[in-house]
């Protein structure tokens, strides 16, 4: 089969006869930029989720209003379909090696996760804990709030 040659001789090209090929293969557009560049795009990118959110639409494109949490059905889908491929049977082979559920990493003895991913799975029981929203919802199944 043929390559796809690229027509035009353009900055940041995905195709492999570009002038600028090494660009998206080698090494991130982000990992060059300068902490200065960094920091704003995460600060912009921050700005345009909270501006989504306040309008209502999807914190990913910022079209579509968001029915699935704060995402639209198709960003949803995406996003779903990326993580099935990014651990495409890798976390049952790390389920039935006894390592990490997570990242794979040696787990705490008696858990089935590492000391990092067991350390902020308890944060996040504290946070749910405290929340509002589990009280009431607790509540609203006639279940006492967890201790």
């Amino acid at each position: 089969m043929d390559k796809i040659k690229c027509k035009k001789d353009c900055f940041n090209c995905l195709f492999e006869d570009c002038i600028n090929d090494s660009t998206y293969r080698e090494s991130s557009l982000y990992k060059n930029r300068s902490e200065q560049a960094k920091k704003y795009q995460r600060e912009y990118q921050k700005r345009r989720r909270e501006k989504a959110k306040e309008s209502g639409l999807c914190i990913v494109c910022c079209k579509k209003p968001a029915t699935y949490g704060a995402k639209c059905y198709e960003c949803m889908l995406r996003q779903k379909r990326h993580d099935k491929k990014k651990y495409d049977g890798t976390r049952e082979l790390w389920k039935q090696e006894g390592r990490c559920y997570f990242c794979g990493a040696t787990p705490v003895k008696g858990k089935k996760v590492c000391e990092k991913h067991y350390h902020i799975l308890l944060q996040n029981i504290k946070i749910c804990n405290e929340s509002e929203n589990t009280k009431i919802a607790q509540h609203n199944f006639g279940r006492e709030v967890w201790a």
